[in-house]
């Protein structure tokens, strides 16, 4: 059974923030006071299941069903906001009104097991076929992304993320990076062991194949050197 908990809720918000959980599992104490930081008018639920990361968002979406917010965003659990991260996308595309223009996402780092940091780059196609270099904590525009459906599929499960970003731009949209928002990750052993090599391997050629073939097929691929898919 799904459970959604609205932690917060505005009266006309301009954002959804939902965060999916697992049965048990809590949202952070870090990221219940990060996420004040942000001065947009913002409602804020909790979607908890068994079901994967996406499935558990796209109940929490439907939740609003009718009357979802402009924008929305998937915030983990465990994660620190930077100051205004949320203000600052939403200015992103409030600047962008282009209807092929569907997210913005944050620059991030790692902190714990994995010490890294992953600036907002350039959003670059034949990059994006390769490999994600996008969180999945990224604003987008809910008509467009309800319009086309989440990608929920346990056969794409850790690349599910990928998947999305992927069908999106099957779908003629892009994303807008917002360098000056930012937030910051946990990462633990059970993070970095949530599934072998072989396994994320096969994945990704699964991801490929269903996501970025048809990409290629439908648009080409204007670097083929270093298209995968070759």
């Amino acid at each position: 059974m799904q459970k959604i908990t609205v932690i917060k809720e505005s009266k006309n918000p301009k954002v959804l923030v939902v965060t999916p959980l697992l049965p048990g599992h809590k949202i952070s104490k870090e990221t219940k006071v990060t996420i004040k930081r942000n001065s947009i008018p913002l409602t804020w639920i909790s979607s908890m299941g068994r079901n994967n990361i996406p499935t558990n968002l796209q109940k929490g979406l439907e939740y609003y069903e009718g009357k979802l917010p402009p924008y929305y965003i998937m915030i983990d659990n465990d994660i620190i906001l930077g100051r205004h991260m949320i203000d600052r996308m939403v200015g992103v595309l409030d600047k962008r009104k282009s209807d092929n223009i569907a997210f913005a996402y944050a620059s991030f780092k790692f902190k714990g097991v994995v010490d890294k940091k992953f600036p907002a780059e350039p959003y670059a196609i034949n990059r994006l076929l390769q490999h994600n270099y996008i969180s999945s904590n990224s604003l987008f525009r809910s008509n467009i992304v309800m319009n086309i459906g989440l990608v929920t599929d346990n056969n794409y499960v850790r690349l599910l993320d990928w998947c999305m970003l992927l069908k999106l731009l099957y779908h003629g949209y892009y994303g807008m990076p917002c360098p000056n928002a930012n937030f910051i990750a946990k990462s633990s052993e059970s993070d970095i062991s949530a599934g072998s090599n072989e396994d994320y391997e096969i994945k990704r050629y699964r991801v490929l194949q269903d996501f970025g073939h048809p990409i290629v097929e439908r648009y080409g691929s204007k670097d083929s050197q270093h298209n995968p898919l070759d």
